[in-house]
């Protein structure tokens, strides 16, 4: 699988705390090797598709083909409303 990134998620990666960058940084080290590990969540919600990072946190992508585009990351909470308008 081909991971990318939008400008937008690097916007709201550098937005987040320090110990929640490298708890996305870790599981994005596990998703390279095996995306189907349980506690990485990576599932498809409607359209998109979800990763958790960390307890509260979740990113957010479009998968066409092996291609992963992450585009959001942030709060479980503005995920919850996020999903909630698409």
């Amino acid at each position: 699988m081909k991971h990318k990134t939008t400008a937008g998620f690097w916007r709201r990666y550098a937005a987040l705390t320090v110990e929640v960058q490298r708890l996305a940084d870790k599981g994005y080290a596990l998703m390279k090797v095996n995306s189907g590990h349980p506690s990485l969540h990576f599932k498809p919600v409607g359209q998109v598709w979800s990763a958790r990072v960390g307890l509260y946190y979740r990113a957010l992508a479009l998968r066409e083909g092996d291609t992963v585009t992450w585009f959001w990351i942030g709060h479980h909470s503005e995920y919850d409303k996020l999903l909630a308008r698409r």
